[in-house]
């Protein structure tokens, strides 16, 4: 009989209305509903419906760095647990992963990104497994066993109950992302001088790079797009229900990764317009020949993607992308500790 994994799961922030984070209570419950235990440790507490045991490390009220490495260490070290789960903050291996080796728990992490850094190779070398939505994350470690694909994790539950069907507006172009260059959001923004002047663009996303965010804004002065394109700024999760609904296409350039945004507004019938590889990655039928801004406007004046109904682009996330699937396929690891 397989032992229940006693999970401690160790994240950035644990908050139901964060415009970035807040998936990460579905993706818990879900593990609870499929029979592990879980105790969450994370850095800083917010909204949540107290429904598992969650133990901050204390930023939200302001507790300071070697304050708060204290309280790591003594949650590591006194709660019971026999498995460890780090979500997309490879740092905490480093930190406690001597301890965890030691003690023989195994540890397992979420990783969405391709620079390697030494708190991903500590990571690569103390793991039992790593995690990654596509193959285009951790390309490091293509060769080696651990990197295991698992899909991104999309509550379709969550996501499309007391969904709203409103009248989509093909002209009217959504994003959703963190403003940073890694996203290349110029690119988005210039293929609108390609496309007729009735075509728009609303960016929801925080400005988490704020250098970054004045050269948008000054682009957009720049290209005389200031009447085209709308900085909405960050929104929280569940309120994108309410965005979703509106659009049925979606611009997201950001190299090698999928951002969940765009399986989330697939559920929606948006087809989001990508990089070709992203676009592989997700399962796509169609996608522009290559990523400039020409590219990207050519794809949309050629309108084969309008080929493909709500129907079909939400049975893409329900098989490669569903939160079942990808809770299912970790927990097949981390319950036998291999």
């Amino acid at each position: 009989m397989q032992k229940i994994p006693q999970i401690l799961f160790i994240t950035q922030k644990i908050h139901q209305n964060d415009d970035d984070l807040a998936f990460v209570i579905l993706w818990i419950k879900e593990m609870i509903k499929q029979g592990a235990k879980v105790k969450v440790i994370c850095l800083q507490r917010g909204d949540f419906d107290d429904s598992f045991e969650v133990y901050s490390l204390g930023k939200e009220k302001g507790a300071g760095r070697i304050q708060r490495i204290f309280t790591f260490f003594k949650l590591i070290f006194t709660l019971k647990y026999n498995r460890v789960f780090v979500h997309m903050n490879p740092e905490y291996v480093s930190l406690g992963g001597w301890y965890w080796w030691l003690r023989r728990k195994p540890i397992y992490l979420w990783y969405t990104h391709y620079t390697m850094h030494l708190h991903l190779w500590l990571s690569g070398f103390l793991s039992k497994r790593m995690f990654a939505a596509t193959s285009q994350s951790l390309p490091q470690y293509d060769d080696n066993p651990k990197k295991v694909i698992t899909g991104h994790g999309i509550d379709m539950s969550f996501w499309l109950k007391d969904s709203e069907e409103k009248r989509q507006q093909p002209k009217q172009i959504l994003t959703v992302h963190r403003i940073c260059r890694s996203k290349r959001l110029e690119l988005s923004i210039k293929a609108l001088k390609y496309l007729p002047q009735d075509f728009t663009l609303k960016v929801y996303g925080r400005d988490v790079e704020k250098d970054y965010y004045l050269e948008i804004k000054e682009l957009i002065v720049k290209e005389n797009l200031e009447n085209r394109v709308s900085l909405m700024g960050p929104m929280p999760m569940p309120e994108l229900k309410k965005i979703y609904p509106n659009y049925s296409l979606m611009f997201n350039m950001a190299m090698e990764t999928i951002d969940k945004t765009m399986l989330e507004g697939m559920l929606f019938g948006i087809y989001p317009i990508t990089t070709p590889n992203n676009s592989q990655a997700i399962g796509l039928p169609v996608w522009p020949k290559g990523e400039s801004a020409r590219d990207i406007a050519d794809f949309v004046l050629a309108g084969e993607y309008k080929k493909y109904s709500r129907d079909y682009l939400r049975g893409i996330v329900e098989q490669k992308h569903s939160l079942p699937f990808l809770i299912n396929k970790m927990l097949k690891y981390i319950t036998l500790g291999n």
